[in-house]
């Protein structure tokens, strides 16, 4: 089902954005429809790929928005996942199956091709997990978890568990609730949602930490529970704040670049999203999770950004 509509009054954004936004998906469990969207990732065969509250797969059109098809995973009841994220080599969907302790891997049509993980504390065990991020080779996977402890992993794509970095919980405060993961084009470096921190943090495939930026707030360039974060064709990092219901956008070397987004229903606001993705040709995808639907950006130049730099957002 696809929903659009026209920016409300107040709702701090440019009425024009309204033309770069469609709105996709309404409240329901109906092909088409969200309940609680919790990620999001798009394919090379431009199609995004979402996962929701009732552990559904749910595949959309990138271009047109409209609903392709749908899978159920194996099981729900116990909760559904966090983190979803495409293989660069094969296209294949990997999913952090966060309240079954697992990674999934499956093909388009919903085939289950692979799964590793169990529940514990131990290295290679998984809490947590909430985010999996395939190398740009497709050779290693990168994992956040968290719970009684708070770390990255890394494992082979065939489950091997490899290293770890990390802290336990209420150990220090050097990692808290990490919530994603994504990977610089070279490999080199990889980018964690800090979430209980409202930072970023920076590493090299040690495990080193590069650096470290934003820090709890409501201004632009702070983050209120950043949830997910992107990397776009134009190297800027695209963070999702869940509760400050807005897009916050940075150099890869930390500088604060814009922001965009904020609370409501209206297209062009939303509600403690989750997820966020960016399309090879820059569009934006968001799962805006409490307004059970996703909000496609295609044109974010054209969007009404707050700027953080001298140069701005988007010039």
């Amino acid at each position: 089902m696809l929903a659009s509509g026209l920016v409300g009054c107040g709702s701090g954004e440019d009425a024009a954005d309204s033309k770069s936004i469609q709105v996709v998906g309404t409240a329901g469990r109906q092909p088409g429809q969200f309940s609680k969207p919790r990620a999001v990732a798009i394919s090379k065969a431009n199609e995004i790929v979402v996962v929701d509250r009732t552990g559904r797969i749910i595949v959309h059109d990138l271009k047109t928005g409209e609903f392709v098809r749908q899978f159920w995973l194996p099981k729900w009841e116990n909760g559904t996942p966090t983190g979803i994220s495409m293989d660069p080599t094969d296209d294949t969907i990997w999913v952090a199956d966060t309240h079954y302790h697992r990674v999934l891997q499956y093909d388009h049509e919903g085939n289950l091709l692979s799964q590793f993980g169990e529940e514990g504390e131990d290295p290679g065990k998984f809490v947590f997990i909430t985010d999996v991020c395939p190398d740009p080779d497709g050779k290693m996977l990168w994992i956040t978890d968290y719970g009684r402890r708070n770390r990255v992993m890394q494992f082979t794509r065939a489950g091997e568990f490899v290293r770890e970095w990390g802290t336990k919980l209420f150990e220090t405060d050097d990692l808290q609730r990490p919530q994603a993961v994504s990977i610089s084009p070279d490999g080199q470096r990889l980018y964690v949602v800090d979430t209980g921190n409202c930072r970023i943090n920076v590493y090299t495939r040690d495990g080193e930490l590069v650096k470290s930026f934003g820090e709890p707030g409501l201004e632009p360039g702070q983050l209120n529970m950043p949830q997910d974060l992107a990397l776009g064709p134009d190297g800027r990092l695209y963070v999702i704040e869940y509760s400050n219901c807005r897009i916050s956008t940075f150099s890869t070397e930390g500088e604060f670049l814009g922001l965009w987004g904020s609370a409501g229903n209206h297209p062009g606001q939303f509600f403690t999203p989750w997820g966020i993705a960016v399309a090879n040709d820059g569009t934006i995808v968001v799962a805006d999770t409490m307004n059970h639907r996703i909000q496609i950006m295609r044109h974010p130049a054209e969007l009404a950004w707050t700027p953080g730099s001298n140069q701005g957002a988007h010039q």
